[in-house]
């Protein structure tokens, strides 16, 4: 690796943009580092194998827009590597101790696909409506006894916000569907995506403190020294941006820090609990089975879980928290987390649940400084500040990551936006 010193280009963390941006320059034969806060690549795509001995996906593992995902595409042509497959989705719905077949849940989540769909339908609307989902949602719907259920699987646990800091206009304006369906990779997705980015120059447990783009060229100050470059590339998340972990001098624009805020982070975590194959074979769970347990809350946003067992027909299962929730939960710390995801199961499956647990463990990205949150979701009426986040800064320090993809909150949409903001800096920089 070229010393500390001088590049073109600077690429500022190691996440899916970060390293695609890395492999762009370097195949545009520019001098350039990517340098990362942690001790770890793939950012909020990172996949553990020493907690439960198995592939774990800590951050993302689903296989979004899968049918155009081109991480999965690469996966795919690993086949010695890999076993990469579209899930095919089963249910498994819980009223109480009583399994039911579901259908008041599915209706009442259709009818929300539907309202988010019609409102984030530019076909349909010319005008942009930047308001909560929940002001657009009927009283007959959410005084219906499954919708706080509902809300928890494709608001909360989907969006990383309960409907009320949601809104439909961040598709309408900022999104773009890439492909269909979802997929899994056993193996995990962080360890796909380090496979796919392998073999580039990252210098791990470099923090950035202050980037001086006073000058000519750029001061990047670490805790491992300063790098003059005449361009960087920040692709830390907008929850980071706003924190002011980062120090520019001078300041960027007032409008920067306007979108840094309006487009902050959700909260989303998994609750991970290993069992002992009989557990499954004890309640028929198949797998990758969804599992739904009827959320009765007095809330205005739902406390529970949405639920993927048996993942990837390992003795894995994932309990997934987002929006107010998982915030609540990890103020408690974890062994709040994993306590509440236990006791919700006991209310279905009974206390046998106690024999058959082997280990736990849940995330908590929030408190983790370098990330500060899950993924990107624009508050209602800030929709239009995506916009801002693109912009670079006297063609100098350019922006990218999920927050800025048109796949917004996916690891292939961040992937993409690592390369189209390489591909910008080559251009605008005159490198």
């Amino acid at each position: 690796m070229k010393d500390f010193s001088d590049f073109d280009v600077v690429v500022i963390g190691a996440g899916a943009a970060g390293l695609s941006a890395t492999s762009e320059i370097i195949q545009k034969k520019k001098s350039v580092i990517c340098i990362e806060a942690t001790n770890t690549i793939g950012g909020r795509c990172y996949t553990d194998n020493s907690i439960f001995s198995l592939p774990c996906d800590l951050g993302a593992h689903w296989l979004h827009s899968f049918s155009g995902n081109q991480i999965a595409e690469y996966g795919k042509k690993q086949k010695e590597d890999f076993r990469i497959y579209k899930i095919n989705e089963k249910f498994l719905v819980y009223d109480g101790i009583k399994q039911v077949n579901g259908n008041n849940l599915f209706k009442i989540i259709d009818k929300l696909k539907s309202l988010k769909a019609k409102y984030s339908n530019t076909l349909l609307y010319k005008k942009c409506i930047d308001v909560p989902f929940s002001e657009l949602i009927p009283n007959e719907i959410k005084q219906n006894e499954w919708y706080h259920t509902a809300h928890q699987a494709i608001g909360a646990c989907l969006e990383g916000v309960d409907f009320d800091n949601f809104t439909t206009a961040d598709a309408y304006l900022n999104f773009k569907n890439t492909g269909v369906g979802d997929g899994f990779v056993k193996e995990g997705y962080g360890t796909l995506l380090a496979h796919y980015r392998k073999n580039l120059p990252v210098r791990l447990n470099t923090i950035v403190s202050e980037i001086d783009w006073s000058g000519p060229f750029l001061k990047i100050k670490t805790n491992s020294g300063t790098i003059k470059s005449k361009a960087c590339i920040i692709t830390v998340s907008t929850g980071v941006l706003n924190s002011g972990l980062i120090n520019f001098k001078p300041l960027l624009p007032p409008e920067k820090y306007e979108a840094f805020a309006g487009v902050n982070l959700g909260s989303y975590n998994h609750i991970i609990l290993q069992f002992k194959e009989d557990f499954y074979k004890y309640f028929n769970i198949q797998k990758d089975e969804y599992f739904f347990s009827k959320i009765n809350s007095l809330s205005s946003f739902p406390r529970g879980f949405f639920g993927t067992l048996k993942l990837h027909n390992s003795n894995l299962s994932y309990l997934d928290v987002g929006g107010k929730f998982a915030l609540e939960l990890e103020k408690e710390g974890l062994k709040a987390s994993v306590d509440f995801a236990i006791n919700t199961l006991k209310s279905s499956f009974g206390n046998i649940v106690d024999k058959y647990l082997i280990k736990s463990h849940a995330t908590l990205w929030g408190k983790n400084k370098f990330f500060s949150g899950a993924y990107s979701s624009a508050q209602p009426g800030k929709a239009h500040l995506r916009n801002n986040l693109k912009s670079s800064i006297a063609d100098k320090i350019f922006f990218a990551g999920e927050a800025i993809s048109k796949n917004y909150g996916t690891v292939h949409g961040a992937d993409m936006s690592g390369k189209e903001c390489a591909l910008m800096v080559i251009e605008t920089s005159k490198l």
